[in-house]
């Protein structure tokens, strides 16, 4: 008998070994932030006594995120990852979320699909070192005054306020973000989480208008991460940022496709996500 429960502390060295059969080279630390953001919305599958499958999620008001959705090989094509992600698109809805996103491999997109979720567009995950030869470039780093103006700015591209996910990333001391102010008015900025030997840029958010602002702020970032290996992950249609990317070592290690339950709340911006797992 299949049965989900909230994920707690005694499940993360599950989940952890579980992602490693993907490579998604997460930690146990990824999973409990990932529960200090949503104690309730992080899930595990039992089949009776033994863990069989994870899921986590994050509310954003009207949007959510759906993200770390495997189950152990074994049990694929049984209904256990259906049943899973119907537990946590419930769970959201729920909390009067509307649109829930997430990234999804591209042979996954019927699974998804008779779940309710609909294709969106596609998303490329690329890997690099940054060349020690980049140019400079002069982009201010974000101040702690700048928190404020910087959520708002990724509520109008993202459709809701990402404060409880941004607010800590943004208050972590060894975690890098760029801004780009005219006139009081930040027009984008830029994200670098760093972590022991890698790191992650994103999110990137910048008005659609100013791709020049966006490659600077993008050039500012991969600067200050030389030498660590760095994942990020674009639009496909961001050729002027992938373009650069590739310039600087980087190359593809594999697509997805953003899909969302209900009608999407996004407006036009120059963008790069945070993670896979929150958006």
């Amino acid at each position: 008998m299949f049965h989900v429960h909230k994920m707690s502390v005694d499940d993360f060295a599950f989940a952890v070994r579980l992602t490693d059969t993907m490579n998604w080279n997460l930690v146990e630390e990824d999973f409990q932030f990932m529960t200090d953001l949503e104690p309730e919305g992080c899930f595990i599958i039992w089949d009776e006594s033994e863990r069989i499958g994870v899921a986590t999620t994050i509310s954003y008001g009207k949007v959510g995120w759906l993200g770390n959705v495997i189950v152990r090989e074994e049990y694929r094509g049984r209904g256990v990852g259906s049943l899973l992600v119907k537990h946590a698109l419930d769970f959201l809805i729920k909390q009067d979320v509307e649109t829930i996103g997430l990234y999804a491999y591209q042979n996954k997109i019927p699974f998804y699909q008779r779940l309710g979720l609909e294709y969106d567009s596609d998303f490329i995950v690329l890997r690099g070192k940054p060349d020690s030869s980049s140019e400079q470039v002069h982009q201010r780093e974000a101040s702690k005054n700048d928190e404020r103006k910087i959520i708002d700015l990724d509520h109008f591209c993202f459709g809701a306020s990402r404060r409880k996910l941004l607010a800590p990333i943004l208050s972590e001391s060894s975690n890098i973000c760029y801004v780009d102010k005219e006139k009081g008015l930040i027009r984008g900025f830029v994200v670098a989480k760093v972590y022991h030997e890698m790191a992650e840029v994103g999110p990137l958010v910048c008005q659609r208008g100013y791709p020049d602002i966006a490659i600077d702020l993008l050039k500012a970032a991969l600067n200050r991460v030389k030498g660590l290996e760095v994942v990020t992950c674009i639009p496909e249609k961001e050729t002027i940022i992938r373009s650069t990317l590739m310039k600087q070592g980087f190359s593809e290690a594999f697509r997805v496709v953003r899909m969302f339950y209900g009608v999407p709340r996004l407006n036009d911006c120059i963008y790069m996500a945070e993670s896979l797992e929150r958006g």
